[in-house]
């Protein structure tokens, strides 16, 4: 696992902007064109998305310009790849920063937050449903979040 000094050091950052996070499903539409057929169109659920919120300070803009916000982003990515192994490499971790975005919190006073997500999903094939590999990596991306203070929404 990470190191417990970068671990201090992201509970502190991410203590500091009141981070929280939501989780969704994940997903995909699958889209099936059979010759001489009708289009099928399937949602199947791939995966999870985990939205990682923190607020911003007035003058931090854009949010992943700072050597904070990269040293967050570069944690949550090493915790990714610990996380697909311990899965036995059965799903894959996408760490996707909005660079140049930035969400409204609605429910305090529209504070400007950044937003990280953490995509769950699987690589069996767009017909396939999440499974226990998304599942528990799901799982230990919300210890890892616990363990770092973080609440959810």
């Amino acid at each position: 696992m990470t190191t417990d000094v970068r671990k201090a050091e992201i509970h502190d950052l991410l203590e500091r902007h009141h981070a929280h996070y939501e989780v969704r499903p994940y997903y995909v539409i699958w889209d099936r064109r059979p010759e001489g057929a009708p289009e099928v169109e399937k949602k199947v659920q791939a995966g999870f998305e985990v939205d990682l919120y923190a607020a911003l300070d007035k003058c931090q803009v854009p949010p992943f310009d700072s050597e904070q916000a990269l040293t967050v982003v570069n944690y949550f990515e090493s915790l990714a790849r610990e996380v697909e192994s311990a899965a036995g490499n059965n799903c894959t971790i996408e760490v996707i920063p909005y660079e140049g975005s930035l969400v409204l919190d609605t429910q305090v006073h529209f504070q400007p937050e950044a937003m990280l997500q953490i995509r769950i999903s699987h690589h069996r094939g767009l017909d396939q449903s999440e499974g226990p590999a998304e599942e528990k990596a799901l799982k230990a991306i919300r210890e890892a979040l616990r363990e770092l203070g973080v609440r959810e929404s």
